[in-house]
């Protein structure tokens, strides 16, 4: 409980610290370079998350702008229909009135996750942090690649700190970003890496990317009852 306690008391920034050194190990007993690549490693693996966020967040943005502009056609479309050709409906008219009346039901649904999740925001947050970690990969990798680079722990501390307080910054990754990645290595290289595209899409979008899918493609499908039920009805 007293530890407890006490790490409650680190601030944000000062916890990813304490966890990025604990993982690293800085002692005087181990290779610092060694350190400073394992630092890299972290941030380059960070970036690589943050970037797969960024295209997931930006695909669900769409995906989500697509479902509510063809829910919102679909019924003004068949609104207009049952109003010009009320007559000609017949058998479908009960079941185009319950659709009309689910309908507005559906895009409020859609419309509170899309504003609540705030997907483009996000995304271009992922993106700022994407592109942040990549400066401070090539300044990690060029420290390491200058052969007169003798890290010392307070160079050391204030890297760490620095690429503590940068992620610290945004929201983080979703699981999803990480196995897109993982699943990307695993194909890389293999003859059969061009398979990759089709669980990394899967994984990538996501149940939340297909939902809004589903949205769309029954909005279409409602139109087209529609406009099927009259030309029967004529």
């Amino acid at each position: 409980m007293q530890g407890a306690a006490k790490n409650h008391g680190l601030s944000p920034n000062t916890q990813i610290l304490k966890y990025l050194l604990t993982i690293i190990n800085w002692n005087s007993n181990m290779d610092k370079l060694a350190a400073y690549k394992k630092l890299l490693a972290s941030a380059s693996c960070t970036a690589d998350y943050r970037f797969n966020a960024y295209r997931r967040l930006l695909r669900l943005e769409h995906a989500s702008n697509l479902a509510l502009i063809s829910a919102s056609t679909a019924l003004i479309v068949v609104s207009v229909i049952v109003a010009l050709y009320s007559n000609e409906l017949g058998q479908y008219e009960k079941i185009i009135t319950i659709g009309q009346n689910c309908m507005p039901v559906i895009m409020l649904a859609v419309s509170i996750m899309v504003s609540g999740a705030k997907y483009g925001i996000r995304a271009e947050k992922m993106h700022e942090c994407a592109q942040t970690l990549n400066h401070l990969k090539k300044l990690f990798n060029f420290k390491i690649q200058n052969e007169n680079f003798d890290p010392k722990f307070d160079e050391f501390n204030k890297d760490s700190l620095r690429y503590a307080r940068t992620i610290s910054k945004y929201d983080n990754h979703a699981d999803a970003d990480v196995y897109v990645e993982k699943v990307r290595s695993w194909f890389e290289g293999k003859c059969i890496s061009w398979l990759a595209v089709i669980p990394i899409e899967i994984i990538e979008k996501g149940w939340i990317y297909y939902c809004y899918a589903t949205v769309s493609i029954l909005s279409l499908a409602w139109i087209f009852l529609g406009l099927y039920s009259v030309t029967k009805g004529i």
